[in-house]
């Protein structure tokens, strides 16, 4: 069979691929100049790797990525690390003006005992919460519960308030009591104290899965925006670009729903009308190249003080050497943004000017003109929210059209998207395309 596969990210490299293995012809579009969707890399002159425009890494238990990766002959590109994850927590953090704001590590029994913001009884029902739903295996029933109603419940209204309710505050915004517990559940439960990252970056993954389909005799488009996708004859689609076209037995939509539902409205009826009302946030980096690293030793910061811009920082450098990056130091300020957010329509230096007197608060004896770079980036559609009963909701990879497909990060339940989840996805989908599912 042709094979048309609609979009670049890991979700379409890996069905492009796997359909390749099973000797369809498959020809892949991608709207932008480079490949990988969300885990998309840059790379500076001066530099040996590239970047993520995103943060990414990857677990010990990523099993559907870290398979392919063996496959494609890239395990020895893969770096073990045992980083330090940290909360930074104000006293009065709840109040228009908190104080002492501090770093503490927070990524073991050890230091959340140690972790001065809850009593004794607070930390043992926090400890007991995580030991749960790191040996639960049963997800469905959380999900028809509010996170907020379960973390309140079981590790207590003081933990709730100091830990939680500020990091779901701030990544979900008025979404935040409609979170099934459920996702909580998937963010505790696939938590590894060794992650990987790739040498290289993760684009090493993404050339050597381009060029897997490459040889497998596939063709990969990018700068192609698809316009439009019809119906030919039964079982026959033409795919629309420009002032070109070609004709496909098969076609499988890895975008954005809404997008899916705009190039090819054979898709959308009654029945899948309710995938356009599942709530999406925009990922939002400011990322900062300096000569001297803003965290000293901190590799994830969650920032529980929700008078700060942001939500997390990642030190990208305190993981990896700083010598692959021109001998600088990488970090990461991350948000999840709605839709007309103020953040969406800044430029660098003036996100940047919002950002600088709450980095200060991290590092005050930094010198901050000793940045020597800023890059900005953002990806819409990045973060579906996750709402009470939302396996109801999750797309399907087949749709009402036959012969047409579509798996997207909307698709991926329980957990919380992921490349590794992506990789799962593109394997699923190809297997049902192949079988005529």
């Amino acid at each position: 069979m042709k094979i048309a596969v609609i979009g670049g990210g890991f979700t379409g490299l890996t069905a492009a691929y796997e359909l390749g293995k099973r000797g369809h012809r498959v020809v892949l579009f991608e709207k932008e100049e480079t490949l990988g969707g969300l885990a998309h890399g840059f790379k500076r002159p001066n530099w040996e790797w590239h970047l993520e425009a995103a943060y990414h890494h990857l677990f010990a238990n990523d099993t559907a990525i870290l398979a392919l990766i063996r496959e494609l002959g890239l395990t020895d590109s893969l770096i073990p690390q045992r980083p330090i994850t940290a909360v930074y927590w104000s006293r009065g953090a709840g109040s228009r003006s908190p104080r002492n704001g501090n770093i503490y590590q927070f990524d073991s029994p050890y230091h959340l005992l140690a972790f001065p913001g809850l009593s004794t009884i607070d930390k043992l029902r926090t400890g007991f919460l995580l030991a749960f739903l790191k040996l639960n295996p049963f997800w469905k029933p959380l999900e028809d519960l509010p996170a907020r109603e379960f973390l309140i419940r079981f590790g207590g209204i003081r933990a709730w308030r100091t830990i939680w309710e500020p990091l779901m505050v701030s990544k979900f915004g008025t979404y935040a009591p409609e979170v099934a517990a459920s996702w909580f559940w998937a963010r505790i439960k696939k938590r590894t104290q060794k992650i990987y990252y790739i040498a290289g970056g993760f684009h090493t993954l993404v050339e050597a899965l381009a060029q897997a389909i490459i040889n497998q005799g596939g063709t990969i488009y990018t700068k192609i925006s698809i316009h439009t996708i019809k119906e030919v004859s039964r079982g026959t689609y033409s795919v629309l670009w420009g002032k070109q076209k070609q004709q496909f037995d098969r076609i499988l939509l890895t975008v954005p729903t809404p997008i899916a539902f705009n190039i090819c409205p054979l898709i959308r009826n009654t029945n899948t009308e309710h995938l356009l009302s599942i709530p999406h946030l925009h990922a939002q980096t400011l990322i900062l190249e300096t000569k001297e690293p803003i965290l000293k030793t901190t590799y994830w910061l969650n920032v529980t003080d929700r008078s700060f811009p942001f939500l997390a920082v990642v030190a990208h450098t305190n993981f990896t050497d700083p010598k692959y990056y021109g001998g600088h130091h990488i970090t990461y300020f991350g948000n999840y943004l709605p839709t007309g957010h103020k953040y969406l329509s800044m430029t660098n230096d003036q996100l940047l000017k919002v950002f600088i007197p709450y980095i200060k608060r991290l590092n005050p004896s930094m010198n901050y003109k000793r940045i020597t770079n800023t890059y900005l980036f953002t990806g819409p559609f990045a973060q579906p929210v996750h709402l009470l009963h939302y396996s109801r909701l999750a797309p399907k990879i087949r749709t009402p059209m036959k012969g047409v497909y579509l798996a997207n990060l909307d698709s991926i339940v329980p957990w919380d998207r992921g490349t590794n989840y992506a990789v799962e996805l593109g394997t699923k989908a190809a297997r049902v395309i192949a079988e005529g599912g």
